[in-house]
């Protein structure tokens, strides 16, 4: 009989030979991935961008606007948009020295800037132009940069190749010479700049993303094909790290009366790979494990379809029956002092449209669009009716709570951002469904339910080290994930060493 532990060391010997330098790719550029800065900007970063408006003069008003917008859109070949290819939102916003309706359409349950509608005399102004894109774009680097090109890109580019930005494309690369070298990326379509990277952006996705996530252009632009060359060498991985552990804790040497105690029989490099495999073994699994699933399983975002239930339908622009003047002068008999808006989104829940105040302040009012209600959050009967109206009035409800910060389910990463603050409705279905709410709109931000539960722990958890109790003390998480890295890079590295040796043994023919 073939015995196990000699079959555990040619399985583990003959996979590092075809993986062992890949492995470590991976742990040396995870560290560099620590200090990588995301390049997308965030909500709250789009909003501090947008400059104050008044609207002392008469506009075109939303209704007229989002019909332009409507058949433009109907009758032009955009791609990136629903079937239906509708408005579904709009935003009244300061881009550059005019005021504009920026209509957004629904791809995968987020809104997509579609095109933009001058607010004056209605006409349509997209695709932007470079000049507009650079106008843009200076609010971010200010005023003593001067730009050294303007490139349209229809895909994102090495620097902004991920999925998650894809429906910022196409969009003008706007570059400055700043000592950053900052580019600017601002949306074609829409108008509002989406992504911004620096020098250190560059060198950690060169050194980082593109080979811990093999962002090579020519294999990500084939979904299929990365997916599967993704999945198939960290499964291959995983497969490394078990026998090892296997192999390692096997030759562990028993303590023996009278003799002196060694616990590896090996020596030199081989001691090293030994122990530090012994020690950061179960670290490379996890990792390994965990990196599988971070290509496939579900998210912790909303599902198709279920901002479409939380709008009641189609957006209904004939119910608007106030301006946006009007509903500013409703907002300033409701409340004192209030602060000139940086945007006013016009906006749908249960089928009641309505304006999504934002103040240069930081406050955010809601006002009915038909009788001119104003309110600030949604009270919680009516968070609880919106999420009834997603999952369906028969499914109970079994609680519902205002946050402000994130919990163990509803959180992002350093560098990104998830809507807050949100309501968030639990129901008592075998899924333990969670609907999160845009605390004002009643728009969704978040679902969870088994599946992402399972997700969270055994995916995001092992990879990103993001507990609960880590995720808002980053010096700490620091302190703790680079240790893991760096030794994760010991039991690598010395394996690569033995991969030469043995490389070399085998073309002396040894």
């Amino acid at each position: 009989m073939f015995p196990w532990k000699r079959l555990d060391y040619l399985a583990h010997r003959w996979t590092g030979l075809v993986l062992g330098v890949l492995v470590c790719v991976w742990f040396s550029s995870g560290i560099v991935m620590v200090f990588y800065p995301w390049p997308a900007l965030t909500e709250s970063r789009q909003l501090a961008l947008l400059q104050p408006f008044s609207l002392g003069q008469p506009l075109v008003g939303f209704s007229r606007a989002a019909a332009t917008a409507t058949g433009y859109l109907a009758r032009a070949d955009v791609t990136g948009l629903n079937e239906e290819r509708a408005a579904v939102a709009g935003r009244l916003m300061r881009l550059g020295d005019r005021l504009v309706y920026q209509f957004s359409s629904e791809q995968s349950d987020t809104y997509v800037p579609a095109l933009l509608v001058d607010a004056m005399n209605g006409t349509v102004l997209s695709p932007t132009l470079p000049e507009m894109a650079a106008i843009v774009a200076r609010r971010i680097v200010g005023p003593t940069p001067r730009v050294s090109a303007i490139d349209r890109l229809l895909v994102g580019d090495r620097y902004m190749m991920n999925h998650d930005y894809a429906t910022g494309f196409p969009a003008y690369r706007v570059q400055f010479t700043d000592p950053d070298r900052t580019a600017v990326y601002v949306s074609v379509r829409g108008g509002e700049p989406f992504g911004v990277v620096t020098t250190r952006t560059r060198l950690t996705t060169w050194f980082g993303t593109v080979p811990h996530w093999f962002y090579f252009r020519w294999l990500y632009r084939r979904s299929e094909a990365w997916l599967a060359v993704a999945v198939a060498t960290t499964s291959l991985g995983t497969f490394l790290a078990l026998t090892g552990i296997v192999l390692g804790v096997s030759q562990l040497r028993p303590r023996k009366k009278g003799v002196v105690w060694r616990p590896s029989p090996h020596r030199g490099v081989s001691k090293w790979h030994h122990l530090a495999g012994i020690f950061f073994g179960l670290i490379v699994l996890t990792w390994t494990f965990s990196a599988i699933l971070e290509n496939v399983g579900e998210s912790n975002s909303p599902r198709s379809g279920q901002g479409a239930l939380a709008r009641g339908g189609a957006l209904r622009w004939d119910a608007v029956r106030l301006t946006e003047a009007d509903a500013l002068a409703r907002l300033r008999r409701a409340s004192q002092r209030v602060a000139a808006p940086i945007a006013i989104d016009l906006l749908q829940v249960r089928g009641r449209p309505g304006y999504d105040f934002h103040l240069g302040d930081g406050r955010e009012f809601w006002v009915d669009a038909a009788a001119g209600e104003v309110r600030t959050e949604l009270a919680m009967n009516d968070a609880r009716a919106v999420a009834a109206s997603i999952l369906g009035d028969s499914i109970p409800i079994e609680r519902a709570d205002r946050l402000a910060a994130y919990d163990t389910y509803y959180y992002a990463r350093p560098g990104r951002e998830m809507h807050l603050p949100v309501w968030r409705v639990r129901f008592a279905d075998r899924e333990r469904s969670t609907i999160y709410l845009d605390a004002v709109n009643g728009t969704p931000t978040g679902f969870v339910n088994r599946a992402v539960r399972r997700q969270r722990w055994l995916r995001d958890a092992l990879h990103s080290y993001d507990y609960p109790a880590l995720n808002h003390h980053r010096l700490l998480w620091y302190c703790i994930i680079l240790p893991l890295l760096l030794g994760g890079l010991a039991s690598s590295g010395s394996g690569v060493v033995l991969l030469v040796r043995r490389v070399k043994r085998l073309g002396l023919g040894n």
